[in-house]
């Protein structure tokens, strides 16, 4: 199944990208829990590197990427959140 997939080129590269997770046959949970640890990871570095900027350790072009990676992930897990709470609210209204 794998191999049919990996012909269409978008899904091929998610498919890389998240490779642990899709050839292992992880479940959806895992896959969700993995990228919310791999987000924190992302804060945690924009954190530590804001830091040392602020120390005068870090170069600035370093601080401007570590924020700029913090700002991507904050707005892609908000994204997500609303669009679960959006398809949660979707369930609540549907007609039994």
């Amino acid at each position: 199944m794998i191999a049919d997939i990996a012909a269409i080129q978008p899904i091929a590269t998610a498919v890389r990208a998240y490779g642990a997770a899709a050839t292992s046959g992880a479940d959806f949970g895992a896959m969700v829990g993995n990228a919310a640890h791999a987000s924190l990871q992302v804060l945690r570095r924009s954190e530590v590197v804001s830091a040392r900027g602020v120390a005068g350790t870090a170069d600035v072009q370093e601080v401007v990427q570590a924020a700029t990676a913090a700002e991507l992930t904050v707005q892609a897990v908000t994204q997500l959140r609303d669009k679960a709470v959006s398809a949660y609210m979707d369930i609540l209204h549907m007609a039994v």
